[in-house]
Parts: C-alpha cells; sequence; structure tokens
C-alpha cells in the first residue's frame, strides 16, 4: 500500500507510491515503501534540513513555513506560501553593527534611526541628535475661538521655538496658545499670516529684495505701485509733461532728440546716417515709414529703400502719372492693362509711320540663349516667328474661317496635294478594307476575301494561321484543337464495386472516370495535378458532341466468382492451458466520467501512468482514490473491465474502462488524480481454452462459377460536360 504523506494542517501532500521517490511536492526527497538504496537520499534530506537549503537560488518546490538560508544575502527568509520573505530585525546598538541591504539601526547614543540600502547609510530620523536638541519645523494643529482647526508649523533651534509659520490670521483658544508668542502687546497669542517671530529681537538679516512698501524722506509711507520705475517698462495713470523747449532725448547715445524749435515740432538725429523708421503691427510688426538717411532714400511699406521714394505695395494716384527719362522700366511678374488693344508704333500725339516705319516692329523676348521674336517686315509684307508655333489641343491652322491644318489631318478644304511620298501610316481606309498596324480588317458589313490568280494561295516562309474559328461546314478549315479533340475515345473498364453505375444515375461513377482520364476542358500544367516529367504535356480539350464508348466488366461482389459455403463450426479442436493473473498494480493519473464523455455510456474511464497489460472482463480493486466536486468522495472497490484499449493510444495501452456508471449530471465536474488499481490475482488451473487445431474438411460438394457481366455504353461531350447517350448492343459469335 501507498504512503498516505499530509502537512501539519492535515491537507495531503503526497500519496507516495511504493517503490519510488518523489522529487516534485517538496524540496525534500520522499522515499516510498520498500525503496532500495535509501540511505544516500536519507542523509541528503537531513544535511538540506541542517544547513536550510543554504543557496543563492531559492528551493524550486517550497511549501508554507519552510526556511531558506539565502547565501547571496547571508540572511535567513521564510517560505509564506506564495515568496520567501526575510526573518530579520532592527538592531539597537551605540556603533553601527554589520548590516546587509534592508538592516535597520537604531543609535542608542544619538536616538537616531538609519537603514543601510546595500551601498551605504541611510538616516531616516530625526535630522537632529540627542545632544543637538530639537531643531527643525514641526507641523502642529491648534484650534481657534471659532472652533476651527488651524495647521501650523513650528521652527525650533537648539530645542528652543524661535517662530511659527501660519497661514491663517486667527486666536487660538486659552488651552491652545503657543506661550512663546503671547506678550504684553499681544495678550491672546493672536498669530499672523504669516512667520511670526518670538520676541521682537528676532530678525531676517539681509537685503530684502520683497517689501509691501517704502518710507520716503518725509516718513510718508508709499507702496510700491505708487513709483515708476528706472530700468524696466512702467504706467502711469497721470500726465507727463516735459515743460521746456529741449524735450524728450531718446538712445544709449543721445541718438534721437523730440523737442519744439523754430515754431515746429522736430525729430532730429543726433547721429550721421542715422534712420528715422515707423512701424506698426498688422499683426505681425512691419515697417511702415522709413527714412534711409546713407541712401537718401524713403521708404513706404518699404524696409530697405533703394530710391529716392521706394513704395512697397500698391499706389493710387487719382491725377496723371507723367514719367521723364529715355526708358520706362515695369518690373513685376503679372502687367495687366485695362484697354483689350495695344497700339505699337504710335507717338503720344497719336502720329504713327508708314509700311517702312513699321519694318522689324513686334514682340522681343530677351533670352541669354537668344532672342525670341514675333516682327512685321516689309520685304514680305508678312509676321515672321523666329521660334515653332506649338498650338494647343484641339488647335491648328486656318485660312479663311477654314482649318486647314491640325495636329493628326489636313483640313477638309485641302483637296490637292503635290506629295510625292508618304511616311508610315498609323491606319490605312481603302474601301471596305482597313489596314491597321499588321492588321487587315473588312468594314461595313464586308467578309474580308482573299482570291489568287491562281488556284493556290501560299502561306511562305512555313508559318502558322492561328486563331482559326471551329469549322461548322464541309469545307470550312479544320483546327488542331477540333480535330484532337473529336477524336472518338474507346477504353475498357472494370466496374466492379462501382456503387454509382447504373442507369438511374446515368452511370456517374464511369463518367467520373472518363472525366478523370479525358476531361472536357483539357489537361496541361495549369492543372490540379499537372505533369511533372514533362510539364509541357497536354491532353486536348474535348469539343461539344465528342464521342467515347467504354467496355465495361463487372466481376460482383466476389469477383464474379461463385463458390459453396464450408461449416468450420464442427472442425475446431480446443485445449485447456492455465492462466495466472498477477496484481499488475499502477498508478491512476485521471479519471473520465461517463457525464464528461457521453460515448463511455453507463462506464467509467481510468487512465494510469505506465501501460497496465490488462484484459476485458478481468476484475480489479481501486483504492486511495480522491473525488473533488462529485457525487461520491471517492470511487474506491471492486470492478470489472469492460474495455481494455483504446485504438489511439496503440501499442502502448494506458487507459480502460469500467463497471461504474457516472452519467449522472452530479459528475460533470468531477476530478480525480489520484489512487491506485491493482488486478486480482487468479493462479491458473485449466481455466483457458484456446483453439489446437482445425479438422480436415472432408465430403465438400459444390459448384464454382466464374461469370463477369459486360456492358458496351456510350458517352458524348455535351455542354462542357461528359453525358451517358445510350448503351449499344453487346452480340458476341458463341
Amino acid at each position: 500500500m501507498s504512503y498516505k504523506l499530509n502537512k501539519t494542517d492535515g491537507s495531503l501532500l503526497v500519496d507516495l507510491v511504493d517503490g519510488q521517490l518523489d522529487t516534485s511536492s517538496s524540496d525534500l526527497t520522499l522515499i516510498g515503501r520498500n525503496y532500495s538504496g535509501f540511505g544516500e537520499v536519507l542523509n541528503e534530506n537531513f544535511i538540506q534540513l541542517l544547513e536550510n537549503f543554504a543557496n543563492t537560488s531559492a528551493p524550486i518546490n517550497p511549501i508554507r513555513g519552510q526556511l531558506w538560508y539565502d547565501t547571496s544575502e547571508n540572511r535567513l527568509k521564510v517560505y509564506n506560501g506564495s515568496a520567501f520573505t526575510s526573518s530579520g530585525g532592527t538592531t539597537v546598538a551605540s556603533q553601527q553593527p554589520n548590516m546587509v541591504a534592508g538592516d535597520l539601526w537604531i543609535d542608542s547614543t544619538k536616538s537616531q534611526m538609519y537603514f543601510f540600502d546595500g551601498i551605504r547609510l541611510q538616516l531616516v530620523g530625526p535630522d537632529y541628535s540627542t545632544a543637538q536638541g530639537t531643531s527643525g519645523f514641526q507641523v502642529d494643529s491648534i484650534i481657534d475661538t471659532q472652533n476651527i482647526t488651524q495647521t501650523v508649523v513650528k521652527m525650533y533651534v537648539g530645542g528652543n521655538l524661535v517662530g511659527v509659520h501660519s497661514n491663517a490670521q486667527f486666536t487660538p483658544i486659552a488651552t491652545e496658545r503657543i506661550n512663546e508668542l503671547v506678550t504684553n502687546a499681544n495678550p491672546l497669542g493672536t498669530l499672523q499670516k504669516g512667520f511670526n517671530t518670538v520676541g521682537v529681537d528676532y530678525k531676517y538679516v539681509g537685503t530684502s529684495t520683497i517689501a509691501q512698501s517704502l518710507i520716503d524722506g518725509n516718513g510718508v509711507v508709499r507702496t510700491a505701485d505708487q513709483y515708476l520705475v528706472s530700468n524696466t517698462d512702467d504706467t502711469t495713470v497721470g500726465a507727463l509733461t516735459i515743460q521746456n523747449n529741449a524735450g524728450l532725448t531718446i538712445g544709449l547715445n543721445n541718438n534721437t532728440k523730440l523737442q519744439f524749435t523754430n515754431n515746429a515740432f522736430t525729430i532730429a538725429n543726433q547721429l550721421s546716417n542715422q534712420d528715422v523708421e515707423i512701424k506698426v503691427r498688422t499683426p505681425a510688426e512691419v515697417s511702415a515709414f522709413k527714412i534711409d538717411a546713407s541712401a537718401n532714400a524713403v521708404g513706404i511699406y518699404k524696409a530697405n529703400p533703394t530710391a529716392t521714394l521706394d513704395v512697397g505695395g500698391n499706389v493710387n494716384i487719382d491725377g496723371n502719372l507723367v514719367v521723364g527719362g529715355t526708358t520706362t522700366s515695369i518690373d513685376t511678374v503679372n502687367l495687366r492693362v485695362e484697354d483689350k488693344n495695344i497700339e505699337l508704333n504710335i507717338t503720344s500725339s497719336g502720329v504713327t509711320t508708314d509700311d517702312a516705319g513699321a519694318n522689324g516692329g513686334g514682340i522681343t523676348l530677351k533670352s541669354a540663349d537668344g532672342d525670341k521674336t514675333f516682327s512685321w517686315y516689309n520685304g514680305t509684307d508678312a509676321w515672321t516667328s523666329s521660334e515653332w508655333l506649338d498650338f494647343a489641343v484641339g488647335r491648328g491652322v486656318k485660312i479663311n474661317t477654314n482649318t486647314v491644318l491640325t495636329e493628326t489631318a489636313l483640313g477638309g478644304t485641302v483637296v490637292q496635294s503635290s506629295l510625292t511620298s508618304v511616311g508610315t501610316l498609323g491606319n490605312l481606309d481603302v474601301d471596305d478594307v482597313n489596314v491597321n498596324g499588321s492588321t487587315i480588317t473588312s468594314q461595313n458589313g464586308q467578309s474580308l476575301k482573299i482570291t489568287s490568280a491562281t488556284n493556290v494561295i501560299e502561306v511562305t516562309g512555313n508559318k502558322r494561321i492561328t486563331g482559326v474559328a471551329t469549322p461548322v461546314n464541309a469545307s470550312d478549315v479544320a483546327t488542331k484543337e477540333y480535330t484532337d479533340g473529336s477524336t472518338i475515345i474507346s477504353l475498357q473498364l472494370d466496374v466492379s464495386n462501382f456503387t454509382q453505375n447504373a442507369v438511374g444515375n446515368n452511370y456517374l461513377n464511369t463518367r467520373e472516370v472518363l472525366e478523370k482520364l479525358y476531361p472536357v476542358a483539357g489537361y496541361n500544367s495549369g492543372s490540379a495535378e499537372p505533369p511533372l516529367l514533362v510539364p509541357g504535356s497536354v491532353i486536348p480539350a474535348r469539343n461539344q458532341g465528342a464521342l467515347a464508348r467504354v467496355l465495361t466488366v463487372n466481376y460482383g461482389a466476389g469477383g464474379g466468382f461463385t463458390i459453396p459455403t464450408l461449416d468450420f463450426s464442427t472442425l475446431k479442436n480446443f485445449t485447456q492451458v492455465d492462466q495466472t493473473i498477477t496484481v499488475q498494480q499502477r498508478t491512476i493519473s485521471s479519471v473520465t466520467f461517463g457525464a464528461q464523455d457521453p460515448s463511455l455510456g453507463a462506464t467509467t474511464k481510468i487512465t494510469t501512468t505506465a501501460s497496465h497489460f490488462y484484459e476485458g472482463l478481468q476484475q480489479i480493486v481501486i483504492t486511495g482514490t480522491t473525488v473533488v466536486n462529485g457525487v461520491t468522495a471517492n470511487i474506491d472497490g471492486n470492478y470489472i473491465i469492460q474495455a481494455a484499449e483504446f485504438p489511439a493510444e496503440q501499442p502502448n495501452y494506458v487507459s480502460f474502462t469500467i463497471n461504474l456508471d457516472t452519467s449522472a449530471a452530479g459528475w460533470l465536474s468531477a476530478t480525480c488524480t489520484v489512487g491506485t488499481v491493482e488486478r486480482t490475482p487468479i493462479v491458473g488451473a485449466s481455466n483457458r481454452q484456446v483453439i489446437e487445431d482445425l479438422s480436415n474438411a472432408t465430403n465438400i460438394t459444390g459448384t464454382i462459377n466464374f461469370a463477369p457481366t459486360r456492358q458496351l455504353l456510350q458517352f458524348v461531350v455535351n455542354n462542357g460536360a461528359w453525358a451517358f447517350d445510350r448503351e449499344i448492343t453487346l452480340t458476341l459469335t458463341p
């Protein structure tokens, strides 16, 4: 029997099988009953317990409460059911002890706590030692006379309170007053919002960068808002008046002066070549008016003027604009003229010249690669272009409103030509024939006819004629496809055991074989099972009306033979033998209940950890099982094997079924993964009968017949498939 090993709380740790070791239930090796050579394993267990499994890595199969000495941290740890945690504590001493990461030490001399992070010692608190006295900030709560709890921060130095920070003004109740703040001037110990110092001699020594007010020379307290600053921008709500003609000077070098002189307001630069500029925002800052002193230039919306007047935008002039000089330059991308007519060769007084004076007039486009001109010449009395004229799509040349030339054709009014040769034509129509590239096509519903002065139309160069249609009339040209696809097929076929091969189903099986041998659509390298040795091999497609004749041979269910029946029941000779059945104990790995697998019916399936070698109807005993979520707590008992082999497990059969009905719904969620099974032993005593031999059969009578059935069937290709046509009468000469 196996050992059932329980933990301290009574729960089962493992059902230890006899003669085996268990190394997975815990970090100790558990020894089964009658295990040979257990001494070494037992002694190693004692050693591991003595050293608490000392190692740099944790035990792999711990149980709750197990100790482990972590040699990487030199610390004893305990398993809490999910992880190993440190079992260390806090050290109280006057000197720093030897520490590992996570250790705490309380300095008993200074009354301060430290922790070690594995690299350095860190002070936890307090920040001051016993000798230094209370120093630093302490947060406190005080109830005021309105029964509201106020939070304050007290500041200590060397054990003495020097001041209190408060975020609100309030008066504490009598029992909550801070005695150090109670004075003749402040008998109730009222706290002001801010820092309340203890005594009048505690001051901030140094320079104050922020103050609420200043005292002027007359002893008047003035706030900061009542002063104009000198080193940054500022605003005053009063008027600023300069009551002298010298005015206002601006700039680090006294650059510009605003003053009143010669009965005029003057803006005067004090430095040579100093510009004057007025800027606006639109919303970005731009120069609206600029005087460039060094360039003698004035710019309007022109930050860098280069002319006496340089305008950086549109100019509207209500009057006339008169420009003197010999050259007028218009540097612009687009020139727009409202007048729809531009006149050349006319003076400002309206005088024009004759044709001789107009000779060479026109438009010149300047280019570094040569001028492009469109000019009128008196000698030819015509406009002359120096460049190509490229018309847009759909445009061409017209004369007297008639189109005479387009991109692709001459105009319809051009009826005469002196052409002596024509280049390559892309398309040519001659009466009812069109020639386009290498294609000749008849038009206007006419047939294309080719004739010859002799009786022969010859194709030279040994060329193929392709694209020929399937012939209809006797004189039509036959294609290779038509010739190949119209060949009559004949074959002999063994149809024995064909199940769908009768007139009622149009000999379906024969048609299927015929389609495989001679597919109507043809066969090539693109088919489902293409040729391998010669990829280009083909079977031609079958044409509509192609015939096939199949001679079928059917040998019947007996292969065409009819033989007499021979009864062997009286010819078997038996003998009695001894069969001893041993215990053959096995460990159960899983149980499948009938409710979980309907195919089990009223049985239960047992699966063992190794091949069982049991046989059907043998008696077995099951013990040590525990069922979870089942109808019963276990399935221990005596049973008879119903089926001993499952084909999917061969040759190592590990499963069998027993006569235990677990098909009820209560077994649907049941599980069982522990227990043992063994056969009921039987000592053999002529308890098994086997066949020894067969007696010779005599006096056998009967006839052996061989009579296969033959049919000659005709099939035809119809609408893209082989179809049964008819049966041909088969008459053979005897």
